[in-house]
């Protein structure tokens, strides 16, 4: 049990010490800005600055959104500069997405939730009983079309989306007691134009997680811009009014259809339908044309420096659609692409390095937020020989031993990966065969193992391809399972008709990364069966046991984990000792196969940005790049 205790610093935080916690006011008489901003005040198109921020802006300053230690040569920066992103799905630019769209109700330095600070709102209380949570807006603060943000986007979002049955069928589960699907509803109460209390019937400390950055949901699930979708709900606009949207998009009276088209959550705001469409972010999307995407700086975004420049420094984004990240890749080693992270991988790492001069970007080798890889049998396919075989703990911990992990982080990360401590990383492929013997998967007359139907027992993994390291580590695996005697084969498919296939439970297994360092940072808790190991007991438990199979006592006790986790502050006693609970569970039991942890991760930024990290998650430096620069 030791091994799991010292997996988590264990660090007590009382609910009390939340109380009253705000940023830092800023004593500014006078902001600056852009250039194309000022002159646009200048020609009448805009408010002055002083008029377009809030009242108490958000300050950033060293350590605010990065902690000091991997940012320690934080500075005032410059305007300027375009960042050069590429994206290989339609409609989605994971770069773009997670550097403009994860802005939530409160933030902490990187993408933990230590140190939580307002970010969209300016102030937040937490009653002792962790079931009370009171929350002040930013005064003046504007959506990017210059309206108010008023708590009238709070009540709007809550009573005419959350409580109306055709716009919300079911209440999100997030805002319920407990963070439980069976949960009570959460209860809103308007205080006064900037200030509303949000209460449970249970405590929920683990509600502090989902407003800061887990799911990175940001601020859409909570406030929406009521000025600009109430055009679109009948309770403010009649059916008669609505009916030629209605008949355009093919529609006849489903005045709600028409609200979730009109409706982009921050999920959707990399889409070209979302344009014109009011959001607070830093930048804006202003065109979506031959794959090629443009977003400019927000005139209303509510952050400024230590030096009351008004954020973002870079000009503006553009990112273009490529086949796969193959050709993402090379782009960069072109010089047309000067961000990425998504895509990247320590395979590319000498090619990078090669080319980092000549092409005029800059190499960052920091951490992933994920493990990079890992291999997941579907324990819910419908077949119901594979079921038998898969859940018995036994082949999954013969699996486990068979993958020869140190050879894949020697060849695939070039040993920039640490073995897992996840679940047992001993390479033993002959103890392996024996577990294979014991439970009864012989082998036949060709050396393959046969199922309990005498069969040739087969495993197909699927691989979306998502990042360049997956088919190269999923290859080495199925040769490690091969020779253990399983038949087992590989498929690259397209990664949309990937989600779908897992989401549809058509698929036996699938290789993709894991969220366990997340899990360990505190900023997520669901480590619980999903569509890639076990679609139909995570059904279950989502729909409240009316959907999906029942699972066994051990999965029932994850989802009790859980929901004791959501209960309690981060970090806080009880987080700790459930949290390594959580992770016995998974040692023992073995329910995914993660094949490297601590991994090292690529991001290529332009050769003169300033303000990035030199150390901490890859994905914290693309999350805060408002505040990157590109020096003159």
């Amino acid at each position: 049990m030791r091994r799991f205790l010292g997996l988590i610093v264990i660090t007590t935080l009382v609910a009390s010490l939340f109380l009253g916690f705000s940023n830092l006011s800023f004593a500014q008489k006078k902001y600056n800005e852009a250039p194309q901003l000022a002159e646009l005040v200048k020609q009448g198109k805009l408010p002055p600055v002083e008029e377009r921020l809030p009242k108490n802006p958000f300050v950033v300053g060293p350590g605010v959104l990065i902690s000091k230690k991997d940012l320690p040569d934080w500075q005032v920066g410059k305007y300027g500069g375009v960042l050069k992103a590429v994206h290989v799905t339609a409609d989605w630019s994971p770069d773009v997405f997670i550097a403009n769209c994860t802005e939530n109700l409160l933030v902490a330095p990187g993408i933990g939730v230590k140190d939580m600070k307002p970010n969209i709102v300016e102030k937040f209380e937490i009653s002792k009983d962790n079931k009370v949570f009171t929350f002040r807006l930013r005064e003046g603060l504007k959506w990017s079309d210059g309206q108010p943000v008023t708590t009238e986007d709070i009540r709007f979002t809550y009573e005419d989306i959350f409580l109306n049955d055709k716009l919300a069928p079911v209440f999100p589960s997030k805002f319920k007691s407990g963070g439980r699907p069976d949960g009570e509803p959460m209860k809103l109460e308007i205080l006064d134009k900037y200030s509303f209390r949000i209460s449970f019937r249970e405590p929920y400390g683990g509600f502090l997680r989902e407003i800061t950055v887990k799911g990175w949901s940001g601020y859409t699930d909570l406030i929406k811009p009521s000025h600009y979708l109430k055009q679109f709900h009948i309770k403010y606009t009649p059916l008669e009014k609505l009916k030629p949207l209605l008949e355009k998009e093919g529609f006849k009276d489903e005045w709600w259809q028409l609200f979730h088209l009109k409706d982009f959550t921050n999920w959707e705001q990399t889409q070209a339908k979302s344009i014109g469409f009011p959001v607070l972010t830093p930048w804006i999307l202003v065109k979506a044309s031959g794959g090629v995407y443009e977003w400019e700086r927000n005139p209303y975004y509510f952050k400024v420096d230590t030096a009351g420049n008004q954020l973002p420094y870079v000009d503006k984004i553009i990112s273009t659609q490529v086949q796969d990240a193959e050709m993402a890749n090379m782009r960069v080693l072109t010089g047309e692409v000067n961000f990425l992270r998504e895509s990247t991988a320590l395979i590319k790492l000498p090619l990078y390095k090669q080319n980092e001069k000549k092409a005029g970007y800059k190499v960052s080798l920091l951490e992933m937020h994920v493990d990079p890889s890992a291999v997941y049998l579907n324990l819910t396919y419908k077949d119901p020989v594979w079921r038998k075989v898969v859940q018995d703990v036994r082949f999954r911990r013969a699996i486990n031993m068979a993958i020869n992990r140190k050879e894949i982080i020697d060849s695939v990360y070039y040993g920039f990966a640490s073995l897992p401590k996840t679940v047992p990383s001993e390479y033993n492929p002959t103890k392996a065969e024996q577990l294979l013997d014991e439970i009864g998967l012989k082998r036949g007359p060709d050396g393959w193992r046969l199922g309990p139907d005498g069969k040739v027992f087969e495993i197909l993994i699927e691989s979306g391809a998502h990042a360049p390291d997956l088919m190269p580590a999923a290859e080495l695996v199925t040769e490690h399972l091969k020779s253990i005697g399983l038949k087992v084969s590989l498929k690259r498919i397209d990664p949309s008709l990937w989600g779908q296939r897992l989401a549809a439970n058509e698929a036996q297994a699938c290789v993709i990364w894991s969220v366990q360092p997340m899990w360990k940072d505190g900023t997520w808790t669901d480590y619980l069966p999903t569509s890639q190991w076990a679609p139909q007991w995570a059904r279950w438990y989502s729909t409240n046991g009316k959907e999906g199979e029942e699972p066994p006592a051990d999965i029932k006790r994850l989802y009790k984990i859980h929901e004791g986790r959501l209960s309690a502050i981060p970090y806080s006693t009880q987080d700790v000792r459930l949290t390594n609970e959580m992770y016995k569970l998974y040692y023992d039991n073995v329910y995914y196969f993660p094949i490297v942890e601590r991994a090292k991760y690529v991001l290529i930024t332009p050769a003169n940005l300033k303000n990035v990290p030199r150390s901490g998650q890859a994905i914290a430096a693309n999350m805060y790049v408002e505040q990157s620069f590109f020096e003159k």
